[in-house]
Order: structure tokens, then sequence, then C-alpha cells
């Protein structure tokens, strides 16, 4: 080894050194306070969180384990909790995970859901949760960033849903023991990969009656007493779903949409009572189609699709996806006061209720952005759908005749399958065939080669085309007879780095409802004889360089989501100013969510005016003045505004009146060094996320006294506005007894040591503070 290369690894172990004081200063100081406040670490209460109230049973495991978690052992230790599929292992542990103690506890915690079907490079994506800037690394890069992040700090790690030792093989090298005491926490449904995995074993254990009576009437009562008359027949039910979580979760949640009469309920109980009894897969799956048989007919196909999609990981079961497929495949039916997608959420809203489907993941405005189902609940779906003959999942060897939607796991395609009669096709290498023979398609997702838009001539039918073109082909020129789509709702492209050239002819598809592509380039609609009003069109994203004519406005009246870029050369390209191009927008009566970024930092003024009907609005790279952000403020129904890079000015000092419906705030990158203001000019704020504002003093003492604020998140800011965010935490909890405000504070590796040294004199202690370092 290289003299230059052990002064290196020298140099590492001092950081390393350093960075471990610095970590044993933090909980030196962390554990004064537990004196002080004379709560033992064993004693801690336990934390009221949304998943406890699914966690009837689970309190006496949940203890054991916690005692498990932060017990005195020194060396990395593993340890499963085993058992079948419902018993409600994942809510456990997902309990564990937000537990503050554990919070408290470890340094990192990470999750990996590994399923049945495992990736190597996918969990190790999660547990690093840097998908996007990971995506070219293969799983040895990936897990030395990984080792390198855990290196020297303690750790939690969380593997939900394994199913076999190899998946445990591929990560295990991957997690350093560093003799401090970190966890890893494993779920499976099988004992011997438990033993395999060399971990000590929690057998999650099926309910008893009253813990299962209890679980139920949360579930189909909520609030409510249990009415006398249903009693007898609601723990009949309760007895026939044998003591398993998921079924009696997803049973109650049915009945609580459901007519609350004995008739209905008996008839619920029977049809639980004949189902064929075989493995316990199999009674699970027969309790749990009792859920689906009482349905009602609008929801079946939409709660078979989603278990479909979910089958091959489509789209991460993003809403908006599911929501488009469900508007092409004909599953909604307009009722003439709603359009098709809201439809599509109301559903979405009522499958979730029902507990067949799980929410995934939230947007900043608390809609449902993912959603998720479990795997019992997927197999359920598949059976159903085979038998029925809803959907059709192609293999090797199968010959492909008269089924209507098809759906490949892998890239194979039969040469001799012609699906002529086929309305659907999805996540199929399905290239250089006749398009023009498959006239009935509503539904084409494909693997392209960047040829396949040549071929869509003939297809009148077809509603949702969504292509995902090699990583070698960047750009991508539509041809004119794609207008000869006519019925086209949606136009996808998967590509990151695609930019999409779109023809003239796209302004008269009439039905085009959404438009996204990473980049698109739509031409200016001068020169066409009739302009056309395209009023289904709701999505368009990211348009690039798009001027907002009179013209254009007046052709996409109903837009809802709008994202537009403008480039660096393009003021010069077409010697227009970006107020110029922006300036009809206001003409976008319906528009919600806008999304402006601009490659180098272009002037906006008060000439500009905004919607009233935005909901949601970013800005990146655009120059503005703080006091600016007064026609913003002055939007009546925005809630989210997330603000990025070149504002000029250090000084924001918000108007009254302003910002009254908001609700997310993030500003990131400015030069903002004093922010003055009070709970009055946010009233109503959730979230404040500050990024990067290495000027800022401090947080305005006021946005604590927000009776709404429930987190402050900071990271990569001053030592000084972090320190400020822990006062305001403090003096919440001592003046007012609010200990629901979250303090989340990233604070950078080489201004670590100097933030530890102001929080110590300032007598603070990061209790109940989420704190890591980044580097």
């Amino acid at each position: 080894m290289h003299q230059a290369d052990l002064s290196c690894l020298e140099y590492l172990r001092q950081i390393i050194e350093d960075m471990d004081a610095i970590i044993g200063k933090a909980n030196e100081l962390k554990e004064k306070q537990r004196v002080r406040e004379d709560q033992p670490t064993h004693s801690t209460p336990l934390t009221q969180n949304k998943e406890e109230t699914a966690m009837v049973g689970f309190r006496d495991e949940l203890i054991q384990l916690l005692d498990e978690l932060t017990g005195q052992r020194s060396n990395l230790h593993t340890i499963s909790i085993v058992g079948m599929g419902g018993m409600g292992k994942t809510t456990l542990a997902k309990n564990i995970y937000a537990h503050q103690l554990i919070i408290e506890r470890f340094d990192i915690r990470a999750w990996a859901t590994v399923s049945q079907h495992y990736n190597a490079k996918q969990i190790l994506q999660q547990l690093l949760s840097d998908k996007d800037n990971s995506s070219n690394k293969d799983v040895d890069k990936l897990g030395e960033q990984l080792h390198k992040t855990l290196f020297g700090r303690r750790y939690l790690i969380i593997l939900d849903d394994i199913w076999s030792v190899e998946a445990w093989d591929e990560v295990r090298r991957f997690f350093p023991d560093n003799g401090n005491g970190s966890r890893i926490l494993l779920t499976t449904r099988l004992s011997d990969v438990a033993n395999d995995c060399g971990s000590s074993c929690f057998s999650k254990n099926l309910l008893d009656e009253n813990e299962s009576w209890e679980l139920f009437c949360k579930k189909a009562f909520q609030n409510e007493d249990c009415p006398s008359e249903l009693e007898e027949v609601g723990k009949e039910i309760v007895r026939l779903c044998k003591g398993l979580a998921l079924s009696i979760v997803v049973i109650g949640g049915s009945l609580l949409k459901s007519p609350r009469t004995v008739g209905y309920w008996k008839s619920v109980a029977e049809d639980i009572e004949s189902s064929p009894n075989s493995k316990e897969k199999q009674e699970s799956l027969d309790v749990l189609f009792s859920s689906y048989n009482h349905l009602p007919p609008r929801l079946k196909p939409c709660f078979l699709h989603i278990g479909v999609l979910k089958s091959i990981n489509y789209a991460n079961l993003d809403i908006l996806s599911i929501i488009q497929l469900w508007v092409a495949e004909g599953f909604l039916k307009s009722n003439g006061g709603q359009v098709l997608e809201e439809i599509a959420e109301d559903y979405l809203k009522e499958l979730v209720d029902r507990n067949l489907i799980l929410v995934g993941r939230r947007s900043k405005n608390g809609k449902m952005k993912r959603c998720d189902i479990h795997d019992l609940l997927r197999d359920l779906c598949l059976k159903v759908a085979d038998q029925q003959g809803f959907f059709h999942v192609i293999s090797q060897g199968h010959v492909v005749g008269t089924e209507r939607r098809l759906v490949h796991h892998n890239d194979w395609w039969s040469q001799t399958s012609r699906p002529q009669l086929a309305r659907s096709i999805m996540n199929s290498n399905f290239q250089e065939e006749e398009f023009h023979k498959h006239r009935l398609l509503r539904v084409l997702d494909i693997y392209s080669d960047g040829s396949v838009e040549e071929s869509l001539n003939g297809l009148a039918n077809l509603r949702y085309l969504a292509a995902r073109e090699p990583g070698y082909l960047f750009e991508l020129e539509l041809p004119s007879s794609l207008s000869l789509v006519w019925n086209l709702h949606a136009l996808i492209f998967h590509n990151n780095s695609l930019e999409v050239v779109a023809p003239i002819e796209i302004w008269k598809m009439r039905q085009l409802r959404h438009i996204q592509c990473d980049r698109i380039y739509l031409p200016h609609p001068d020169g066409q004889d009739e302009l056309l009003i395209l009023d289904n069109l709701q999505t368009l994203g990211r348009a690039v360089n798009l001027m907002l004519s009179e013209d254009v406005c007046n052709i996409i009246p109903n837009i809802k989501k709008l994202h537009l870029e403008y480039e660096w050369y393009w003021q010069r390209r077409w010697n227009d100013s970006l107020i110029e191009c922006l300036c009809n927008i206001d003409r976008l009566h319906k528009l919600e969510s806008l999304k402006l970024r601009c490659v180098t930092p272009y002037q906006l003024n008060e000439m500009l005016s905004f919607p009233r009907s935005l909901n949601k609005l970013a800005l990146d790279t655009i120059n503005f003045e703080w006091d600016d952000l007064t026609m913003i403020g002055s939007l009546p129904i925005l809630e989210i505004l997330q603000i990025k890079f070149n504002w000029n000015g250090s000084t924001w000092s918000p108007v009254d009146g302003q910002f009254q419906r908001l609700k997310f705030l993030k500003i990131d990158g400015c030069n903002l060094r004093c922010w003055n203001a009070y709970s009055c000019h946010f009233p109503i704020l959730e979230k404040l996320l500050l990024r990067c504002l290495f000027q800022l003093e401090e947080i305005p003492w006021g946005i604590g006294d927000i009776p709404t604020l429930k987190l402050i998140h900071l990271r990569k800011c001053s030592n000084s506005a972090a320190i400020s965010a822990i006062k305001i935490k403090e003096e919440q909890r001592e003046s007012q007894g609010n200990d629901d405000l979250q303090i989340q504070i990233s604070v950078h590796t080489r201004k670590l040591e100097c933030f530890m040294a102001m929080v110590e004199a300032e007598g603070l202690t990061l209790n109940n503070v989420q704190f890591d370092s980044t580097i």
C-alpha cells in the first residue's frame, strides 16, 4: 500500500474518532436530561401515534422487542418477527420504527421492504433513500455507500417481508458491526428463514377472542359502541376470522361502510363459513374473499386492477397513474357532476376506508400520492382476476388467444402470439408488431425502441399510451400521424433524459387529458386554420419554453397541473422575456398546481399575476425580491409554497392578512438572513422546511405559536437557526405543554462539533429532537 493511501486511512480514522467523541457528547447531554426528568429509558411511556390504533394485542410484544433492541448487548444483533401473512408483523415493525425510544437510541434508522421477488439493488436504494442519485450504481457500489454511511454509527435496519436466506445474504455483508449496539430487525413468514439468518426469533401469535373483538369493533364502529342486536353475529364473524389481524381489519373496515342490519351481517358470516378451508394461506384468502364479494360492483374491477398492478410493481402504485388507467379502461361512470378523475379519487378513498388498500405516501397537502396493498390481498386479486378472465399474466409458453387484458412479468413475447382481441397490454416488450391489427386496444404500456410511435395508425380506440424509451435515446420526434389516435387520453414517456418534440397536430387531439414527459417541446399553435379547445386537458408537464399566449390559454382552459421550464438560451432564441411569456397565466382559472423552473434566473415582477385558483406553487431559480411575495401571499387558497434560489435581498417581513391558507412552506437556498414573522402571518401552517439557509440568523419566535404547526425541518442551515428551532420546541413544551411539535435537524459534518458546543452552552438538549449529520 502506498504511503499516500496509508495517510488517507489514518486521516479517515481520525475523522471517525472525532465524530465518535461528538456523538458521545450528544448522548451524554441526552442522558443528563433523562436524569433531570427522572424518566429512565426502560420506563419511557409508549408513544401515542397514528399506528397505535391498530396495535390491539401487540402491546406486550412491542415492549419485549423494544427491550431486546435497546439492550446492553454491544455487538450487531439480528432479531426476527415471524408469523403467517396478515398477522400484523409489519404493523408491529412500523410501531417500533416510529417509537420515540428507538428514535432517541439510534443515530440512523432505515427501512426496506423485500417481498417474495426481491431485488438487491432496490433493497439498498430503499435503505439509502436515494433512488434518483443511485440509479446508475451497481449493487457493490450501493453497498459500499451504505457501509460508509453506517460505519461508526449506531443504526437500526428493518428488512420487512423477507422470504429467503438468499435475499439476506445479498445485503448482510454491507452492515458493519460497530460494537455499539446496532440492530437489524427482520419480518418474515418463514421460520426457517429466521433461523438461517442467525437471529433471535419473536413469534407473532394470532389474536385471542377478546383481542380480536376489540380490534374488530375499532374498525367496524370506530368511536361508537356495537349495537346490541349486532353483537352476537359480530362475534360469530370475528370467530370465523380465527385471530388473523388482517382478516379482522379488512372485514371490519368493509362492514363500516355496509348496512348495519342483522340480515346483512349474517350473509357476511355465511359467506365466510361456506368458503372451503385448506392450507393457512387459502384460509386467509377465503376469509378475505368475503370482503371482495361484498364490494359494490363499481369498486370490484378497481380493486382487482390495483392487485394486478402491484404484481408488476407498476409505477410504484402511483395514484395519478392508477386514475389514468381506470379512466382509460372504462371502469368509471360519469355522474354528471364530477369529472372522472374526481370519481376515481372517491373510489380510492372508499377502498382505503374498507382497509383493502393502504396509503403508501401522501403529498404535501395530505392527499394520497401512492397506495399499497397487502400481499395476501394482492394474491386474492390475482386469483379472482384469473378466474373471472379479468386479467391474464403472460409467461413463457402461453399462447395468447382471446384474452382481453394482458400483463407481462418479463420482456418475453411469443412471436406466435397475436392478441388481436386484446384491449389492454401492459409491461410489454411489444415491439415491431403490426399495431394496426389491434384495433380494440385501449391501454398500451410498452418498452419502445423509439420507432413504435410510427406504428400507431389505426388505433382509434387507444386511450392510454405509456412508453419506456431506452436510455440511449435522448430525443424523440413524434409523428404528425399521432393525431389520428384521436381518442387518446394519456400520453406518457418514462425516460428521465428524453426530450420529446411534439407535432403541431397535438393541438387537435381534443380527448387528451394528461401529457407527462420529463421534457416536452410543444410548438406554438400559430398558423392553424382552426383553434380547437382541449377542454379535457388537466395535466401538462414538463413543457419547455412554452409561450402562454392568449391563444394557448384559450386552448387549455381547464388545465389543473402545469409544469413549465425555460432554458438558458431561450430568451436569445425567441427574443421574448419571461414576463411576456407568462403574462397570460392568470387566464387559467382552473389551475391548481404550478411548477415553474428557469435554468438561469429570469426577473419576474409585480406585473405578473397568478391565477387565484392555485393551491400549490413551486418556483425554482426565479429572480424575486422578498417584497414580491405579496402577490403570492394574496392567493386565497394557496396551501403549498416552495421557493428555491436566487431571491434578492436578505430580509423578509410578511404582510398581515396574507398566506391565510398556507399549510406547507419550503425555502431552499436563498440569501435570507432576517425573517420577521409572527403566528398571524401563517395562521394554519403545519410544516416548515428550511434548506441551505446558511445566513439565516434564527427562525422567528412567533412561528412556534402557530397552533397547527407539526414539523420544523432544517437541513444544512446555520447553527443559530437550528438552535432557535430547539428553543422553540422547549418553549412550546414548557409554557404550552405542547410536545407534538417535531424538530428535525441535519447539520453538516464540518459544523457538527461547533453545533454541539452551542447546544451545551445554551443549556439545551436534543431530547425529542431528531438529529443527524450530513456530508
